[in-house]
């Protein structure tokens, strides 16, 4: 089938005017969702039918069952059926230390290492330890490999999960016990140095094979018991899983596909889920996605033909499977021309999964390597706190209005009164004409009196209004939205999802913002 290698190609139509790219999806994408919220079913199934319809090759992680049959549907439905491989219940093999030893050869043997640790990183993940933030522990395991495998590639040819197991279960206890006849009849790890010396497959140069011998000489014969014992049993606990059952014969026999499959159009998709080969899931399925990634990072060194064609790792449920070697992985695969794909719940998934001393600067470090975010209805505050930070804050006009209305009534009443009194008289006397005397006299008295009377009453009332509006630097989207406002599909929306999409250092034509409400159907 034929694939897009443009980087400018439109994957998908997100609005009237904005696309998503090729170039957007090499960038990485992350998608947060809640229980129900439309995440797998909306933005999840756009981009899975994209990806397809592009002719890209690709690796499907599968925590759930259904995810598998999920993928066959999209494969079917985009016309992909054909370049399906499934890696598990139903088929496929992929033995990683044959693999990695005729990729690199005797050279490789620090891959090996490496592939190792995974082993053991993926044994803590999956029961929930996180990572242990104590490397002593990690330094200690990777020397001791560092010391088997060359000794065991060298006397035999290969590399085999059970003569590692043997090799540093045999390993001596003590300086003395090296010189005891019995430990040296009956330890695989004497013969193994023997048949180095004496008749190897793949002969040490001498002065790796003496570095490798005072190793076990002066170093691990002289730890202190407790702590050579826990070295050893962790490293042979996490191993055994390969010893038997379905890790052995997906891992361990022969091998009949290899990530570089990918490179050509082939979609792995891995068939162990973790909800139903538990934690054998989870470590098989990190096992070989961390085979692929360094693949992929090595992919520019090939041919042309072999690295032209886009590539994708989906993984849904991202929490399951994410590791310490994601972010340096999403830090550099845009080059390779990867596009990676991550869905999980919320934030406190992850902090859960990787635990340690700081899961959240982890977390933060993954997903500061994706370009792209996809929001949509979330429950959790966490996760949409951080969403609301991670869109921004901008100036925002907030508009403020206050009215208010008075009224009153009063009445009164004035009463009053007023009086005068008043008297005077006078007496006097008088003559007549022929010279007599005579008198007059004269009386009177005067009174008054007045009163008032009022009654008042008053009636007021009135309204007043005011309007205005202040700017503050705050959030573009509040918290609350993601709980609130996007629709969750089914009956009840017909089937639409809604959710922001946010692109760092872009701005949307339809939102002139760096975000986007974008709708799905499911």
């Amino acid at each position: 089938m034929g694939y897009v290698s443009n980087l400018d190609t439109k994957l998908l139509r997100l609005s009237g005017s904005d696309y998503f790219t090729l170039r957007d999806a090499c960038q990485g994408v992350h998608v947060f969702g809640g229980i129900g919220s439309g995440k797998t079913s909306g933005s999840g199934k756009a981009l899975a039918s994209a990806y397809l319809r592009a002719g890209m090759g690709g690796l499907v992680m599968a925590a759930k069952p259904e995810e598998v049959d999920l993928w066959l549907r999209y494969a079917r439905e985009n016309g992909r059926s054909n370049s399906v491989l499934l890696f598990g219940d139903r088929g496929g093999a992929f033995n990683f230390l044959t693999y990695e030893l005729a990729r690199q050869g005797p050279d490789g043997i620090g891959s090996v290492v490496e592939c190792l640790m995974r082993i053991l990183e993926a044994a803590r993940l999956s029961k929930g330890e996180g990572r242990t933030g104590d490397s002593f522990w990690e330094d200690t395991t990777r020397q001791l490999l560092r010391n088997t495998i060359p000794v065991l590639y060298a006397a035999t040819g290969a590399v085999r999960i059970p003569d590692i197991i043997r090799f540093v279960s045999s390993a001596p206890i003590s300086v003395e016990q090296l010189q005891s006849q019995e430990w040296q009849a009956t330890s695989f790890m004497f013969q193994a140095l023997l048949a180095n010396r004496n008749q190897p497959v793949i002969p040490m140069h001498e002065a790796e094979f003496e570095k490798t011998s005072n190793y076990w000489r002066y170093e691990f014969a002289q730890l202190d018991p407790k702590t050579r014992g826990n070295i050893a049993i962790s490293l042979s606990t996490a191993l055994d899983r390969f010893n038997r059952g379905r890790l052995h014969r997906a891992f361990c026999t022969d091998t009949t596909l290899v990530p570089e499959l990918t490179f050509h159009g082939a979609i792995i998709i891995m068939d162990m889920s973790a909800l139903t080969w538990n934690e054998d899931g989870v470590i098989g399925q990190m096992l070989f996605k961390y085979m692929w990634q360094r693949a992929v990072l090595a992919r520019n060194a090939l041919e042309p033909r072999h690295r032209d064609r886009p590539v994708f790792l989906w993984n849904d449920e991202a929490q399951y499977t994410v590791n310490s070697f994601d972010a340096d992985f999403l830090s550099t695969c845009r080059s390779s021309r990867a596009c990676s794909v991550y869905l999980t719940q919320s934030l406190p998934t992850y902090y859960a999964r990787m635990g340690g001393p700081q899961p959240q600067h982890q977390a933060d470090m993954l997903l500061a390597n994706f370009v792209t975010k996809i929001f949509h209805n979330n429950a959790d505050p966490t996760t949409n706190r951080w969403a609301s930070d991670t869109i921004g804050r901008s100036m925002q006009r907030r508009f403020n209005e206050s009215s208010g209305h008075s009224s009153g009534t009063s009445t009164g009443m004035n009463a009053g009164e007023s009086g005068s009194w008043g008297s005077n008289s006078s007496v006097g006397g008088s003559s007549d004409r022929r010279g007599g005397g005579g008198a007059s006299w004269s009386s009177g008295s005067n009174s008054g009196g007045g009163d008032n009377w009022g009654r008042n009453r008053g009636r007021n009332s009135g309204t007043s209004q005011s309007f205005g509006y202040s700017e503050a630097m705050d959030v573009e989207i509040e918290p609350a939205v993601f709980a609130r406002d996007l629709v969750t599909g089914g009956s009840a929306n017909r089937g639409r999802v809604t959710g922001l999409w946010l692109s760092a250092g872009r701005r949307f034509h339809d939102s002139n913002r760096n975000y986007l409400h974008v709708s799905f159907q499911q």
